[in-house]
């Protein structure tokens, strides 16, 4: 009988398991939305905090505002962030955790030579 039973428990988690596959396949697009940002500039020559909306779509992100600029990267299923924002000339590599409705982390740029942390949340 135990045995019977110990197969019906290995069973369950099996089931259990494929069952959570597809939402596992689907956790990429779990952060999915409009995410509003927050810079703060810490160190180096840049002395501006900018505010900006990013969509993520499928774990792609892509730039939501109105300036020309180019967002490129996503955040992965397990919700590491890295991306490259681009404007003209200049170029920030940013990286960082999300988690629930919120992410946060850091970047930096090569020029000019600057960095700081970055905290977005979603709209």
């Amino acid at each position: 009988m135990s045995q019977v039973i110990s197969g019906l428990t290995a069973i369950a988690f099996i089931a259990a398991g494929a069952g959570a596959s597809p939402a596992y396949a689907d956790n990429a697009r779990r952060f999915d939305g409009t995410w509003s940002v927050r810079t703060s500039a810490e160190t180096g020559d840049c002395n501006k905090n900018y505010d900006f909306k990013l969509a993520v779509k499928g774990g792609t992100v892509t730039y939501a505002g109105f300036w020309p600029v180019t967002a490129t990267g996503g955040i992965n299923k397990l919700g590491a962030v890295r991306m490259m924002l681009k404007h003209g000339s200049h170029k920030v590599a940013a990286t960082g955790l999300a988690e629930g409705d919120q992410a946060s982390g850091d970047w930096s740029s090569p020029h000019p030579k600057c960095s700081g942390s970055w905290f977005a949340k979603r709209s």
